[in-house]
Parts: C-alpha cells; sequence; structure tokens
C-alpha cells in the first residue's frame, strides 16, 4: 500500500484503506478509483489516498504472438503511424493474448458468418430508394416513445425546477428505475446512494440527467429487431461500451458534457438498426463484405447499399426532434472533421475505434473504421492515457451491463 497524492491518483487505482473526510466515510477500502471519485475527492480538499497496486497478467510469448498474427488483421484499414492506433494496437493484442493464454480458441471462419434469412424482403434495392425512404417507411409503422417528447419539453423548458424535471422522467417507471440505477454505478461513483431522481438531478444536473433519459428512451423504442439477424445484447454492449469509453474520454477534455457523449454513444449505430428493420438482406451482404475483406461496416455499407448509418441517423433523428448537438455528434462518428461539433464528433469517432479494438479479443469481427487526419489532436490528449481509460472501463462494465440487461 502507498500514498499517493490527489494530482497523481489515476482511474482504475484501488484504494487501500477508508477514505474518511470530517468524519464520514467517502469510500470505502477496495473500491476501485474512477474519474468522478477522483473530481470528488479534489472538490472535498483531499490531499493524498492510500491506494493498492493492481497487477496485470502478463501473456507468454507464444499467446502474445498468436495474438500479434490475429489482431493485425483488424488494423489493415487504418494508419498504423497514428499514435492513438499504435495505443490501441498495443491494448488490443495484450487482450487477446492474455484471452488466448486463459484457453480462448480463435473464431473459425464458420462462426464469423451469419445465417441466411428467408422470408425477408428489403424495402428496395440499391440504387432504387435513398435514405429517407428508409426512415419514413420506419416512421410510418411505429410511433416514437411519448416520454421521450415529455423530457425535451421539460430539457427546452429554462425554468424547470428539479422537482418538475423529476416528476416528468418519473411518468416512464423503467426508465426511472434504470436512470437510478446509472447514477448508483461506478460510472459516477458517489459516495452515497441516490435514491430519488430529484437528488439525481441536483448532483448530475437537470439537462444532464435529461440527456440520459433521452438516450434510454430511444433504447426502448428498439425492441423487434429479428433475433436471427442480430443479436441485440451484443449490439448494446458495443453501444454501451462506445458510451462508457466517450464519457472517460469526455472526461480529460475542456468544455464537454460527459452525459452528452455517454448518450451519444449509446446511440451511435442507431441508424444501423433502421437499415436492420427495413434493409434486412442488404444489411447482411455489408456485414458479410466487411468480414470477408477486412474492411469496416461503414465502408461496406457505401458499397452495398449506397449510404451509411450516419445517413440514416442523422434524418431519422432530425425527424424525431432530437437536440440537435447529439445529432449533429452521432451523425458524424466517422466523419468528424464535418461536424459542428467536431471535439464532440472526434471523442466518439476515438471511443467507437477504442470499442472495435477490445472487441477483438471477446470474438469481435469487425476492423477498426480508423481516425480522421488532424481529428485526434483536437482532444490535446496523450494517446498513452488510452490504457488508464481501458482500465477503468473494465472496472465500469460489469455493473453498467447489470443496469442495462436486468
Amino acid at each position: 500500500m502507498r500514498s499517493v497524492g490527489i494530482d497523481d491518483l489515476e482511474p482504475g487505482m484501488i484504494l487501500g484503506a477508508d477514505l474518511l473526510h470530517a468524519g464520514r466515510m467517502l469510500l470505502p477500502a477496495g473500491s476501485v478509483i474512477t474519474s468522478s471519485n477522483i473530481v470528488f475527492f479534489q472538490r472535498q480538499g483531499i490531499g493524498d489516498v492510500k491506494v493498492l497496486s493492481s497487477p496485470l497478467a502478463e501473456p507468454d510469448e507464444e499467446s502474445a504472438n498468436m495474438a500479434f498474427r490475429y489482431v493485425r488483421d483488424y488494423f489493415m484499414f487504418v494508419n498504423h503511424d497514428h499514435p492513438a492506433i499504435m495505443k490501441m494496437f498495443d491494448i488490443a493484442v495484450h487482450r487477446a493474448a492474455v484471452q488466448i493464454m486463459e484457453g480462448w480458441k480463435l473464431p473459425t471462419y464458420e462462426e464469423q458468418t451469419v445465417t441466411e434469412l428467408e422470408d425477408m424482403r428489403d424495402l428496395f434495392f440499391r440504387d432504387e430508394g435513398k435514405v429517407e425512404d428508409v426512415v419514413d417507411a420506419e416512421i410510418k409503422i411505429a410511433s416514437f416513445p411519448d416520454i421521450f417528447f415529455k423530457v425535451k419539453k421539460v430539457v427546452d423548458d429554462p425554468s424547470a425546477s428539479a422537482q418538475e424535471i423529476a416528476a416528468v422522467v418519473g411518468l416512464d417507471v423503467g426508465i426511472s428505475a434504470q436512470l437510478l440505477k446509472l447514477v448508483n454505478s461506478p460510472l459516477y461513483g458517489f459516495p452515497s446512494k441516490i435514491d430519488s431522481l430529484t437528488r439525481a438531478v441536483a448532483l448530475v444536473g437537470s439537462k444532464e440527467l435529461c440527456t440520459l433519459a433521452l438516450g434510454l428512451s430511444t433504447i426502448s423504442y428498439f425492441k423487434d429487431i429479428p433475433p436471427e439477424l442480430i443479436d441485440m445484447r451484443t449490439f448494446w454492449l458495443h453501444s454501451l461500451t462506445c458510451g462508457v469509453f466517450a464519457k472517460i474520454i469526455s472526461e480529460k477534455v475542456d468544455g464537454v458534457v460527459p452525459e452528452v457523449m455517454f448518450t451519444a454513444g449509446l446511440l451511435h449505430d442507431v441508424g444501423r438498426l433502421i437499415i436492420f428493420k427495413k434493409m434486412p438482406c442488404s444489411s447482411i451482404q455489408a456485414m458479410l463484405y466487411a468480414r470477408e475483406n477486412f474492411i469496416p461496416l461503414v465502408e461496406a455499407e457505401e458499397m452495398t447499399l449506397g449510404f451509411n448509418h450516419e445517413h440514416v441517423a442523422k434524418d431519422m433523428l432530425g425527424k424525431w426532434n432530437f437536440p440537435s448537438e447529439l445529432t449533429d455528434i452521432i451523425s458524424h462518428h466517422h466523419s468528424p472533421q464535418d461536424a459542428e461539433s467536431k471535439i464532440q464528433a472526434t471523442i466518439l469517432q476515438v471511443a467507437d475505434n477504442l470499442t472495435n479494438a477490445i472487441e477483438i479479443s471477446n470474438g469481435g469481427m469487425y476492423v477498426l473504421p480508423g481516425i480522421e487526419d488532424g481529428a485526434w489532436e483536437l482532444l490535446g490528449i496523450d494517446a498513452a492515457c488510452l490504457s488508464s481509460i481501458v482500465e477503468e472501463y473494465d472496472h465500469q462494465i460489469e455493473d453498467l451491463f447489470q443496469v442495462f440487461f436486468t
């Protein structure tokens, strides 16, 4: 156990002794320290804390070599000299090597294919329709949850009180329960339990909490995707992972709202879900083309469909009257230099790439889409911090997964 100054404290460190301040418990020994904890400690005037070291498993040489050969195919499309990409590659190789050493069998070709769908038809063939047709066909047959519009209305009202916001959010029992689970999760790391929405609004912020509610209400909309087309748990785990990475990264960049980035990460691939629903056969073709040729899925969509999930998300979110900033970020996460919110869109692009990188060791089948030239530099952070970001994610994801899927 060693004493670490507050300025040297890093997410992922383990608290070695109960942290007390002014006679009350702030955090018990054994807790994994998060970015939110560190900010809270600073506000409380904590000078230093006692932490334990957390040893990392080191793979053997054979496992490391196997992992290197396996992982490199997933980085074929990207710039190998990019500092962030280089770091992601190292992270992916190490995680895959540890998995191999512990008995993970590399996926076979057959496992990387999908089941053919019968009795499913696309809305139209390539060049016979456009993005607007896909979105309009979806809007005509399904209505968006009422809670979305009620929450959005209170978000847009600058005079709304914490009690009024809590009352509106509380109209949907499922979403309000998920919100309370979320703010009590390691994602925030509050020292005591938050047992009311009013308290959550006071601690997290009214617009921030409502932004999270918008994201949760959007998830509830997508319930009828055919299971033989896509495993929705896998899809939402990917989205949740991206959201967590986006939030952690955003906490290192000035002027960015973490809740906006978490929600953007959670919803960054909603355009894909609309394509799945309206063009299932073409979706399969795009997925197979991406896997077989080791190109990013977004590129395979362009080749197969003539458009991609960014374009669909932009039109859909616009017609749902989604907050303009969220729409801009989500619809430019593969093209952040074209976004109005360039820094936020870049954070989401980095988070998406990092998500794909760590998924390789869990059987992920898609290559990294890459980071646009000049985008990473906008963030002003060092690529080395990606390791601590992944460590913090590892300590959060299991509990967060339970929030969303139980």
